[in-house]
């Protein structure tokens, strides 16, 4: 059964878009559309207020961008097309440009630079094997944890002096006395 509606004076068939509400996402687009530089300057506030809820730094690079786009618009004439390259364009160099300021001076000098790098922090340090290495494989004790060690071959309770490691792995060498 066809549904009819009236229209300009007759009855027309209803289509599929106005079942669907295609005439209010057009509306709503149409708003924004008409907001021109406005919808940019808001759009970039929501993307600044999220990145204060949000971890990271990426909100902030779009926002700044939507914010810029919001600027030009009032300055020029663009049209929706024209801002949404201009913002893509922006958003693109301002994350490059952003992660390139975060990664130079999120450097911070600290009295402990090796404090999670645990393997690091014990590169040079020399202790007692727990467990005889043999085969190459052996164990020390390290304050209160153990850990696994590779080297050449020696008995329990011989000083060694860890040389690097891998992961959960140290490798060691012998100590020799003079």
């Amino acid at each position: 059964m066809a549904r009819w509606r009236e229209g300009q004076g007759c009855l027309t068939p209803v289509t599929i878009d106005d079942l669907h509400g295609r005439k209010e996402t057009d509306m709503i687009q149409s708003y924004f559309v008409g907001l021109g530089p406005w919808a940019w300057l808001i759009f970039g506030l929501v993307l600044l207020v999220l990145e204060l809820v949000a971890p990271g730094t990426m909100f902030l690079w779009f926002g700044i961008a939507a914010l810029i786009v919001g600027g030009v618009s009032f300055a020029f004439d663009l049209g929706w097309q024209n801002a949404a390259i201009l913002f893509g364009v922006l958003s693109l160099v301002s994350v490059i440009v952003g992660r390139l300021l975060v990664n130079r001076f999120s450097k911070s000098s600290t009295d402990k630079p090796l404090l999670n790098e645990r393997v690091l922090s014990l590169v040079g340090k020399t202790f007692f094997l727990d467990q005889a290495i043999e085969h190459g494989q052996g164990r020390l004790k390290v304050r209160d944890s153990y850990w696994r060690v590779t080297g050449p071959d020696c008995p329990a309770g011989s000083e060694v002096e860890v040389v690097g490691g891998d992961g959960t792995m140290l490798t060691v060498k012998p100590v020799t006395k003079l």
